[in-house]
């Protein structure tokens, strides 16, 4: 290692105080999601009648918490780790719903840092959501057990509105109670059939992965913490319906199980697209594509859920179970997709159907759920981002293709060489213009696998062209972007540039581990005089984001 390294240990301790010292609520040890770095306030959400209210969304603070625990872990100052666990003590002790049991928190709903309110975007009628948040449960259940067990349980009952056929809702209904012995009280059953595509379930709900798979994330950590055998089958057979209904030529990733049923006549305007009028796929590309045109089968809008969000958070899954059957699932979906998807000469991925059909250049013939008329799709640079997921999935797996795919990525961004066989380092690059924080992960998870310091010196790099991109000087914040000076407390940057420290400091493989690019928040706004309904990263935060979830 350099003798001329500089740590940032200082300057992100100074940071994890600032966001206490102005984030932190004048009544209570609420925390507020983000702080505006000009006039060092709170972030607010902006109601459509222009009524202001400072955000505290407890599931839009969950890498804010593992940033606090793990810079325990590094400085030896119990303070940080203290502040984490009076925050979550406070949430789980007031804002757990008495009869669901689900907390006040999510998609599209928050509480008013000052006053404690409960708040939320009257479009979405403050329903319970979460999408690849994957909560820091073991901070929750390390303060509050059967609270936070209850939460996991109640997670299940308010979004599983048909348990024979797996039909869920990515919106959960507050104030309803649920049987005691909740994953004994159905039995799994089969639901998709392979044999029978084109053809998917029918459901009222919409499957969408991301919000199924932190079901999955919740269902294993209720196992884990409870033994409780039915809860870990209910995860595993819910992700078995992905996999079931996956293409059965190339078979690459779905984004749901299922099909929307159509409940209401198709109207004739395309801008309309609710589910209850059925498929949107089906009803935008069907005419020119056929049985293909799914929902299920769309890999052209947003790739990141399924290649990113959902394997990451299934293979920490995995890792606390010995189910090589699960492993395999999660390794065949992610080599499926990328050796279908990404193109190694241009480094960029395709737009595609999951049958592997090129979309590239399509131009769209009517308007409809996937964009407007006229929208024309195009292959887009492949992000650093997904060399997480290669890596920690070869890092559980023998499986050599997957191995070699890794090492091929590798060497495509320029980073280095890797033996094919066990990613050693062969070779590793000195310098790199990329900026990826899930790309600091990835080289950290190299380094304790196989100790090349060059991986770290790699890690730095990569991670002065984050602070080049995010640190404000001026404030001590960490900023999306250095044009709005907008600080979101829970983006995975600074916890990025944590782990190089505490990799240098040898525990890298004790803090939390980071699975997400935070929470959000989702509901109408009044932009330009039309009510829209937006996402706080958009219009608060103006982050140049990784795609996110369908709505």
């Amino acid at each position: 290692m350099s003798a001329t390294r500089t740590s940032l240990l200082p300057t992100l301790t100074a940071f994890y105080q600032r966001a206490i010292e102005l984030g932190q609520s004048s009544s209570s040890p609420m925390l507020a999601d983000g702080i505006d770095a000009q006039t060092l306030t709170p972030i607010e959400w902006t109601y459509p009648d222009g009524k202001q209210v400072p955000m505290s969304n407890f599931a839009s603070q969950q890498n804010l918490m593992r940033g606090l625990v793990a810079l325990s872990m590094i400085t030896g100052d119990n303070d940080y780790f203290h502040q984490a666990q009076s925050t979550t003590a406070y949430v789980l002790d007031n804002f757990a719903d008495h009869n669901s049991g689900l907390l006040q928190w999510g998609g599209h709903r928050f509480i008013h840092l000052e006053t404690g309110s409960i708040e939320g975007p009257a479009s979405k009628e403050c329903v319970h959501e979460l999408k690849h948040h994957f909560p820091f449960y073991d901070l929750l259940h390390q303060m509050r057990p059967e609270v936070t067990e209850k939460y996991l349980k109640g997670f299940w009952a308010a979004h599983v509105k048909d348990w024979q056929k797996l039909d869920l809702s990515r919106h959960g209904e507050y104030g309803e109670t649920f049987p005691e012995a909740l994953f004994q009280h159905y039995t799994p059953t089969p639901v998709v059939d392979p044999a029978k595509w084109p053809n998917l379930p029918e459901t009222v709900g919409l499957t969408f992965v991301n919000a199924s798979t932190d079901l999955i994330y919740a269902a294993c950590h209720y196992y884990r913490y409870t033994g409780d055998e039915d809860a870990l089958k209910w995860a595993k057979h819910l992700y078995h319906q992905f996999v079931l209904a996956r293409h059965p030529k190339t078979g690459m990733p779905v984004y749901q199980f299922s099909s929307p049923l159509q409940r209401e006549p198709i109207p004739e305007d395309d801008r309309l697209t609710y589910s209850w009028f059925g498929d949107r796929a089906k009803r935008q590309f069907g005419p020119e594509f056929g049985d293909v045109a799914r929902e299920a089968n769309v890999l052209f809008r947003g790739c990141w859920p399924v290649v990113v969000d959902n394997p990451l958070a299934m293979l920490e899954c995995v890792k606390k179970l010995d189910d090589p059957e699960w492993l395999g699932w999660v390794v065949d979906g992610i080599k499926a997709y990328f050796t279908h998807a990404w193109d190694e000469e241009t480094n960029q991925t395709i737009p595609m159907w999951n049958s592997g059909e090129d979309m590239t250049g399509y131009c769209f013939k009517r308007d409809g759920y996937y964009g407007d008329k006229g929208t024309t799709l195009a292959r887009q640079p492949a992000n650093p981002a997904y060399l997480l997921t290669l890596i920690r999935a070869s890092m559980v797996s023998e499986d050599l293709e997957l191995h070699q795919l890794t090492a091929r990525m590798f060497k495509r961004f320029g980073l280095g060489e890797l033996d094919p066989a066990t990613l050693a380092p062969l070779s590793v690059a000195s310098d790199t213009e990329l900026r990826s924080a899930y790309l600091v992960f990835a080289l950290l998870e190299l380094h304790a696998q196989h100790g090349n310091d060059a991986l770290l010196a790699l890690a730095d790099r990569v991670g002065a062209n984050l602070m080049a991109d995010h640190y404000d000087t001026q404030s001590g914040l960490f900023v999306t972007t250095m044009e709005n000076k907008k600080s979101r407390l829970d983006d995975p940057v600074p916890y990025a540039l944590l782990a190089i420290e505490a990799a240098y400091a040898g525990v890298y493989d004790q803090i939390p581990v980071a699975l997400s690019t935070g929470g959000y928040l989702h509901g109408e706004q009044l932009i330009n005089g039309e009510i829209k309904t937006v996402y706080d990263r958009d219009v608060i935060y103006r982050q140049p984001h990784v795609e996110m979830a369908m709505s």
